[in-house]
């Protein structure tokens, strides 16, 4: 008989199985049996956890939003830092985190794949975590700026920090294929968090 620690190694399992395949594949393109196979789980393992391909799919994308946003024990306390510091910090560390996830994990690029394409679960996630990660983001920007947070080219700025840490952190083989030695220069010493950082609070700031 399984006990809790084995049914949360289980479930896990399912979880990163899934978000690779879903990755890939698109929801469509996967089969529960795959997963399954995957996963190395019997089928009845996953039909458990998840009942169904749909429940899986919300679960893998509430993990995943999970693992993309910024706690609110540290949303506290990036705001108690100067803006520009707190922004650097917020910019410093998501590249960080969209690089390991180039080479190993899912979480972003199924997010990615998720605004391009919407689903059902699109609304629920919106309302749980891309506004609530972008009003907080909007408020950092808001007092480098001086401007309030409702202001439009604040909000533009914080949109533009997404697609701009996107690009060198999920997209380094474009950015490696277009600019020569960019990559190199931009990794060294934080160079491309500063050079974002200056660059959103410009556009929030215009």
């Amino acid at each position: 008989m399984g006990t809790p620690k084995d049914s949360l190694v289980t479930r896990s399992k399912i979880l990163q199985a899934a978000g690779l395949l879903f990755t890939e594949k698109g929801f469509k393109g996967v089969t529960v049996r795959e997963i399954a196979l995957s996963a190395k789980v019997p089928l009845g393992a996953l039909n458990y956890h998840f009942r169904t391909k749909e429940a899986l799919y919300r679960e893998v994308l509430l993990e995943a939003c999970r693992v993309a946003s910024v706690p609110e024990d540290e949303q506290a306390y990036l705001l108690t830092l100067p803006a520009e510091h707190a922004l650097f910090e917020i910019i410093k560390e998501s590249l960080a985190l969209f690089r390991d996830q180039a080479e190993s994990h899912w979480q972003t690029a199924i997010l990615s794949r998720e605004c391009r394409n919407p689903g059902p679960v699109f609304e629920e996630l919106a309302d749980e975590y891309f506004r609530p990660q972008a009003e907080f983001l909007n408020r950092i920007l808001s007092k480098a700026a001086n401007r309030p947070a409702t202001d439009f080219s604040v909000q533009f700025a914080g949109i533009s920090v997404i697609g701009l840490m996107e690009t060198c952190g999920l997209y380094r083989r474009y950015v490696a294929a277009v600019s020569p030695g960019l990559l190199e220069h931009g990794e060294k010493d934080d160079w491309f968090a500063r050079q974002i950082t200056r660059m959103v609070i410009r556009t929030a700031s215009a």
